[in-house]
């Protein structure tokens, strides 16, 4: 972000308006504020956060009591214009701060606004010009909170230190939206749910593959020298030695099928004799006794 213009009107020890124009420094980038103890060097920032975020650039200049000039007369309103550019972009926020004047019992004047300036024309950034949406999208523009605003980009006498002495998280999140990490901090967090993901699906099935081990021996009867009992009867066995265990068991039962079907199939021919022998008895026997009724009539 880079101030263009800065208006401010009994803001602080300014009692009348004052105007900062911030172009005339052409292409220096690095200036100076100077001037006696008392002058307003800082509130020309906190002139830029009133604008930005309706708060000093200070901590202890926060009470909004404390920003209107007490030379200002009662008619004149306490507010601060700021335009400046983001992003390839000129936008123009003002701001004004209510005040009870001589005889009334409620404060007056709250106004905020905030327009993109264009070739043509100013067009509003926000569909009502109130606090909220004007600060959500000051926020939206900038990437920054306030007090992350403050603490990298404002950086009044005194506070510098509020950075380098925050919270780990908090000196993460100013970097990450500093920065425009979201995305890759959106990335870490996919990943994780993926490699959770796989964990749990990791873990059922493990538990699915240990309750089929417990239960060979409910399923298959133990055999003398079988590998595969000779493993899962042992406090320590891996899956390799449960499927070469499994695998001899499959080549032996294999073997068993082979030897039963020929069994099988040995007394089947020998069924098949014997049943054919008895028919053809059968028929012989039905011969018998058809003679034996035709001798009798």
């Amino acid at each position: 972000m880079q101030p263009l213009k800065l208006t401010m009107t009994a803001f602080g020890p300014y009692k009348e308006r004052e105007t900062i124009d911030f172009e005339k420094l052409g292409d220096h980038k690095l200036f100076v504020i100077s001037g006696n103890t008392g002058a307003g060097k800082t509130t020309i920032f906190d002139g830029i956060c009133f604008a930005l975020f309706g708060s000093a650039s200070g901590t202890d200049r926060d009470n909004h009591a404390m920003l209107r000039s007490d030379f200002a007369d009662d008619d004149t309103h306490t507010s601060v214009e700021l335009t400046f550019e983001l992003n390839q972009r000129t936008y123009r926020i003002f701001r004004q701060l209510g005040h009870q004047k001589q005889g009334n019992k409620s404060k007056t004047g709250d106004r905020i606004e905030l327009y993109e300036i264009r070739t043509d024309k100013e067009v509003p950034c926000v569909d009502r010009q109130n606090v909220s949406d004007v600060d959500k999208k000051v926020e939206e523009l900038l990437g920054l909170t306030e007090d992350q605003f403050k603490q990298i980009v404002m950086l009044p006498q005194g506070e510098f230190r509020k950075l380098l002495t925050s919270k780990t998280e908090n000196k993460e999140a100013i970097l990450r939206r500093l920065f425009k990490t979201e995305s890759y901090q959106e990335m870490n967090e996919r990943l994780k749910m993926k490699k959770d993901a796989a964990e749990e699906n990791y873990r059922r099935i493990a538990q699915t593959r240990d309750m089929y081990i417990q239960n060979i021996p409910a399923h298959l009867p133990e055999r003398e020298n079988s590998l595969l009992f000779q493993v899962i009867t042992e406090d320590y066995y891996n899956s390799h030695q449960i499927i070469a265990g499994l695998e001899e068991e499959v080549a032996f039962y294999e073997e068993r099928i082979q030897i039963d079907d020929a069994h099988y199939k040995k007394a089947y021919n020998m069924h098949d004799e014997k049943q054919t022998t008895f028919h053809k008895a059968q028929m012989i026997n039905q011969k018998f006794t058809i003679r034996d009724e035709k001798r009798k009539q």
